[in-house]
């Protein structure tokens, strides 16, 4: 049986940023028995489509209202050089230095398995305290 968007709800992913060693950390998928999948690596054979975003900014340092932006690339699953920008959010942060977003694309974008979706902030990372993305897998054919 397929889903609202004609796709198996088996195919359907969520994925959570975790933090790790690496700059950006790397992504969990989290399971319909709310168990996850760590590290979450796209099957081969397959695309995976991200379709929306969820992201949360809390800044410690200003507590002026500001403006954060989120950066999201691809890059090839080993390296993190000269990546590709796909998505951008910004928001305007509250007095208390928090603020966010969820973000419904309309086509969204496409990651093969070769490749690995990494971010950034401006103006700094350290702030983001969560990362959500959501989309579904298709076959490459």
């Amino acid at each position: 049986m397929a889903s609202h968007l004609g796709v198996s709800p088996s195919d359907h992913v969520v994925l959570e940023w975790v933090r790790t060693n690496e700059p950006t950390g790397a992504w969990q998928r989290i399971l319909p028995d709310a168990t996850v999948q760590f590290p979450f690596e796209i099957p081969k054979g397959r695309y995976l489509i991200i379709t929306d975003l969820d992201w949360r900014f809390q800044s410690a340092d200003q507590l002026t209202p500001q403006c954060v932006t989120l950066r999201l690339y691809l890059t090839p699953l080993n390296q993190s050089s000269n990546p590709l920008q796909v998505h951008e959010s910004t928001t305007q942060l509250d007095f208390l230095g928090c603020g966010g977003s969820s973000e419904a694309m309309t086509t969204g974008f496409v990651v093969d398995e070769s490749a690995k979706v990494i971010w950034d902030s401006w103006p700094i990372n350290r702030f983001v305290t969560r990362i959500l993305l959501r989309g579904y897998l298709i076959d490459r054919s």
